[in-house]
């Protein structure tokens, strides 16, 4: 990509996600790490498509793609109910667009969708401690350090649980 810089085209709206927009979604990821961070400990790297693809898809789970006006994918996330709130899960923007508050529009979104299919009183999240750009972005939004009930589960070392009233 070098110096350029990618610019968003016109609105940007999200729509659920199809089977081959999250092919698209794997394609950010380069590393285990990278991918175990995200998508936690289900997803290996290398993954083949097919099995990248039904894990997203679980039925519990409710994946959207962020699009602009020329279909191009910026972000991806997920929401489901956990504990009573909407919780939201492997949020990503594409690494070409990143640092242009697609993040905050993400939540956003995603937040505004999950309320107008089910009731709760709020919004929640984990996020790493490493991950400081995201915590940065949760907090202005307006989510506030939880403590999670009976602690952060075990798979998760390094994460706070976030909520944010709705």
């Amino acid at each position: 990509m070098g110096n350029s810089v990618k610019t968003i085209q016109g609105k940007v709206r999200l729509v659920s996600a199809c089977t081959e927009q999250l092919v698209v979604v794997k394609g950010w990821f380069n590393s285990y790490a990278e991918i175990h961070t995200w998508g936690g400990p289900e997803l290996t790297y290398p993954i083949t498509d097919q099995d990248f693809v039904t894990l997203l898809q679980a039925t519990h789970l409710h994946s959207y793609v962020l699009l602009d006006e020329n279909a191009t994918l910026l972000a991806f996330g997920q929401h489901y109910l956990r504990i009573g709130r909407h919780h939201l899960g492997r949020l990503v923007v594409n690494p070409a667009y990143r640092g242009k508050g697609l993040g905050k529009m993400l939540v956003r979104q995603l937040l505004d969708k999950a309320y107008t299919q089910q009731v709760a009183e709020h919004g929640s999240l984990f996020v790493f401690t490493s991950n400081k750009a995201a915590y940065d972005c949760y907090q202005k939004l307006g989510f506030v350090e939880y403590p999670y009930p009976d602690g952060v589960p075990g798979n998760m070392p390094n994460c706070i649980y976030m909520i944010r009233a709705y």
